[in-house]
């Protein structure tokens, strides 16, 4: 039996990684990424797009679709090959909110967007490269990136170094604040049959309650489920001793809730405010 389909996605370093590494505590779950299997459905959308296009007309837009969605299908079920008690295969994304395979379901994880600008600049800080960016940015961006790498433990509350830099800091809270904005238009923020919305701040206040919640909403035992512990990635702040501990050099550096207080500036919480405040409120994150 084909194991049935199901997403996991929200804006990068908002806790994909670890709702995913959560999920694969059950048996039944065998969840992987990162697939980015919306660039199939773009294709089929520019595929369908205009009426002087056969593939705008029935019954090609139909069929056309529907070999996406076998394609997202086929591609998920090889990762669950020589597991017959897989019975959900899941992609975990960093990707907007959209429905990929019709009549699957989603679970979109949302984090304080001050946290995913903290977090998103120290992953690229990390790891990133500076062409990824748009080209105003590049410069200031590699002179702090190599900075870091020479002393990775200098920023701080007295030298936020990339957060101190107001272009930056706009360009990362607009982007978050945009692609979130567009989420909710697809239903971020609430909860269908198909779609489970998950606030990291209350996954790390409670990741049992959460968990459930989770393997609920996918229609699994949470009995059946191995207890969240440090070695798989799965406690809260990756059980570390408290939330002041961190590895720079991990994609996991620290897990921690409100970490952004440490960078706080008044500038930091203007800038924020203005480029992402409507969306920081719509998710109830308030000043």
């Amino acid at each position: 039996m084909t194991p049935d389909p199901f997403f996991l996605c929200g804006f990068g370093k908002s806790g994909t990684n670890w709702v995913g590494n959560l999920l694969n505590l059950h048996p039944a779950v065998r969840c992987t990424g990162e697939w980015h299997f919306q660039h199939f459905l773009h294709a089929w959308e520019e595929f369908a797009k205009h009426p002087w296009q056969l593939g705008s007309n029935e019954p090609a837009r139909r069929v056309a679709r529907a070999n996406v969605e076998r394609l997202i299908r086929e591609c998920l079920a090889t990762t669950a090959e020589g597991q017959p008690g897989v019975t959900l295969v899941g992609d975990r994304s960093p990707r907007p909110l959209r429905e990929l395979v019709r009549g699957s379901k989603t679970i979109y994880v949302y984090r304080d967007g001050r946290d995913v600008v903290v977090s998103y600049t120290f992953h690229h800080l990390r790891a990133g490269e500076a062409h990824h960016f748009p080209q105003h940015l590049r410069e200031s961006f590699t002179r702090h990136q190599q900075a870091f790498r020479d002393n990775p433990d200098a920023m701080g509350p007295d030298d936020p170094g990339l957060l101190a830099d107001e272009a930056w800091v706009r360009e990362t809270a607009r982007f978050w604040g945009w692609r979130v904005l567009e989420d909710i238009r697809h239903g971020a923020g609430t909860d269908t049959p198909t779609l489970l919305s998950v606030r990291y701040e209350d996954l790390h206040a409670d990741v049992a309650a959460q968990c459930r919640r989770m393997y609920d909403f996918l229609g699994l035992d949470p009995a059946q489920a191995t207890p969240p512990e440090h070695d798989a990635r799965t406690a809260p702040g990756f059980d570390r001793d408290d939330d002041t501990t961190e590895d720079r050099q991990s994609l996991y550096r620290k897990g921690a809730v409100g970490d952004w207080q440490r960078f706080a500036t008044p500038e930091f919480n203007r800038w924020l405010r203005e480029e992402a405040g409507e969306a920081l409120e719509r998710l109830g994150y308030g000043w």
